[in-house]
C-alpha cells in the first residue's frame, strides 16, 4: 500500500503454468496471472460500501471488471469513476461503459510526456529539510 490515506495497489498473484510446444514437444514454464480482477472487484466494491473513497480510479482495460463498475454505478451512483487505458491496452466493453456516463476513458500511451513532466526529482528540499527517495523507489537509468 502506498499512503494508505490516499491511495491504493491492489495485486493479484502469478502462477507456474507448464505449456508443451506443440511444434518440438519441448516444456516450459509461463507466469499465468490469477485473481488480480477478483482483487480488484472486491476491493472497489468494498471500498463503496465501507463507504471509504468518493474516486475510484481504475488503471486498467480489462473487461472482466465492467460488472463491479456496473454494480458501483448503479448502487453507489454518488461514487465517481474514472478509467485509464495502460499503454497499449483497450476494452471496447469499458470503453463504452464511460461513455455512456458521459465521461472518456483516458488511454496512458497518448499522455506520456504529462506522466514524465510529473516525476520529481530525487532529492526534495522543503521548509529547509531535505528528502532524498529510498533507493529500492529508483527506476534504474
Amino acid at each position: 500500500m502506498l499512503n494508505k490515506e490516499r491511495f491504493e495497489v491492489v495485486k493479484g498473484q502469478f502462477a507456474e503454468r507448464t505449456i508443451i510446444c506443440p511444434v518440438c514437444k519441448n516444456t516450459f514454464i509461463k507466469p499465468e496471472e490469477k485473481r488480480t480482477d477478483v482483487n480488484i472487484s472486491v476491493q472497489m466494491m468494498g471500498d463503496c460500501a465501507l463507504n471509504n473513497v468518493d474516486t475510484l480510479v481504475l488503471v486498467c482495460a480489462d473487461s472482466d471488471l465492467l460488472p463491479p463498475l456496473q454494480f458501483i454505478k448503479t448502487y453507489f451512483p454518488d461514487k465517481k469513476i474514472r478509467v485509464y487505458f495502460p499503454p497499449d491496452n483497450f476494452s471496447g466493453a469499458l470503453r463504452d461503459f464511460m461513455k455512456a456516463q458521459n465521461k472518456w476513458v483516458i488511454r496512458l500511451e497518448k499522455n506520456k510526456v504529462k506522466f514524465f513532466n510529473s516525476i520529481m526529482p530525487d532529492i526534495v528540499e522543503v521548509d529547509g529539510n531535505t528528502r532524498t527517495i529510498p533507493l529500492k523507489w529508483k527506476v534504474p537509468d
